[in-house]
């Protein structure tokens, strides 16, 4: 571990720290990303079930407790990327409701200090960046937004025809909004049943690691710690620093 200075310090390298680093990995300041898990390898077991999900390769050895204070693995896993390396890739984006004050049977889910709108210019960005594949208008819940920045990813014949049927119906099937390298493109998805909870083997889901953190990393000013964990921020009486 060195003692440099850095002008910015980011605290976990996943989907909100992978993309804040990218994003100011032009600033010309010198950035620290801490991460405390590792880079996942590309390996066998990355497709593997049995690894995954019986051997639990990738999840956190840790215990957490539950509200009656018995212990529980949790499914959550450290490494460069964050959860983005398991996730299925779908990305939705919140809806204009969901940023105003909820009631639910057990209290009011609070508003958010900012609206949809304030939000939606950063959507079309982040969208850009983990290429997300959608179709904007069939589902009745969306926000409002302007058209996806890559093409809906085709649905199998089976569910092509489902989604027919559903429509008969007077049903609102949609396209699932989906970040990926599209398949038949160079590199691109192959459609595999090792999706969601693996990561994945030929880097076309869209991660943070992928998209973000190894772009970033090829800057000069930044730095990558693996296995650092952040215990406690230390600021100053503003709490701004």
């Amino acid at each position: 571990m060195t003692h440099d200075h850095y002008d910015i310090v980011i605290i976990g390298s996943g989907a909100g720290g992978g993309t804040l680093a990218h994003a100011l990995s032009s600033s010309g300041a010198r950035i620290l990303l801490v991460e405390r898990g590792e880079t996942v390898p590309q390996e066998a077991e990355n497709w593997d079930p049995a690894a995954v999900w019986k051997q639990l390769r990738y999840r956190a050895d840790e215990r957490w407790l539950d509200t009656d204070g018995r212990e529980f693995r949790p499914y959550t896993h450290y490494a460069v990327g964050g959860n983005t390396k398991f996730w299925g890739s779908a990305l939705c984006r919140l809806r204009r409701e969901d940023f105003e004050a909820v009631e639910h049977a057990d209290g009011v889910s609070p508003a958010w200090p900012i609206d949809y709108d304030t939000l939606a210019p950063w959507y079309d960005r982040a969208e850009r960046l983990y290429h997300v594949h959608g179709q904007h208008g069939e589902d009745p819940t969306d926000p409002p937004r302007g058209p996806f920045p890559f093409p809906p990813i085709p649905h199998q014949p089976r569910i092509a025809e489902i989604v027919e049927e559903l429509r008969a119906q007077g049903l609102h099937p949609s396209y699932l909004p989906l970040g990926l390298v599209r398949p038949g493109e160079l590199g691109g998805c192959i459609l595999c049943n090792t999706c969601n909870s693996f990561p994945c083997r030929i880097r076309t889901k869209s991660d943070a690691d992928v998209l973000c953190v190894e772009p970033a990393m090829a800057v000069p000013t930044m730095t990558l710690w693996t296995g650092a964990r952040a215990e406690r921020l230390v600021t100053d009486p503003s709490g701004r620093r």
